[in-house]
């Protein structure tokens, strides 16, 4: 019997996952707090988005493949929105964007379409200028800092400002 315990505490122990950093807690923490303030600007164009957070380094796409390091978040039509810490936590405008984007995602309901494995980054997809448009509306509508939604802006085309970050690119 003591034996079988030991077992199996040996194996549950090799299926732990170690507890997240401070860092991360933190940096959950702040996306959490952006996603709070969005939310009523969310509301306010009649949208109510539930979702759920997390981050993830990686962020693997259906089939397992690790995204583009371009990519910052994703989100899925059931909810869950990811984020790549190593690039959302450093900057709080380009956090407050991309969450934004994503909320706007879920609230859209949009649903992935199967990649032909070829991107075109030239061309911007209509359901990444429908997410765009949305959180640009709720970043305007939740007020606060002016530059998440200038940047968001300059996403779909409207920065005429030279210097303003994402000038020229989505920026993920």
């Amino acid at each position: 019997m003591v034996r079988a315990a030991i077992l199996l505490s040996l194996f549950l122990g090799a299926c732990a996952v170690a507890p997240p950093s401070p860092e991360r807690i933190a940096c959950l923490a702040r996306m959490e707090a952006h996603a709070a303030h969005l939310r009523p600007g969310f509301v306010a164009v009649g949208y109510q988005p539930e979702f759920r957070l997390r981050l993830d380094e990686d962020l693997a796409d259906g089939r397992g493949f690790p995204k583009g390091n371009s990519t910052l978040g994703d989100a899925s039509p059931g909810g869950e929105i990811r984020l790549r810490p190593s690039r959302v936590c450093a900057d709080e405008v380009l956090a407050r964007a991309v969450v934004a984007h994503e909320m706007a995602h879920v609230a859209l309901r949009h649903r992935g379409v199967p990649g032909t494995g070829v991107i075109v980054l030239w061309e911007k997809q209509p359901l990444e200028t429908e997410a765009d448009e949305l959180a640009h509306a709720a970043l305007l509508r939740a007020g606060g800092d002016p530059r998440p939604a200038q940047l968001v802006a300059c996403w779909l085309g409207r920065c005429n400002k030279p210097g303003m970050p994402g000038r020229g690119s989505r920026g993920w």
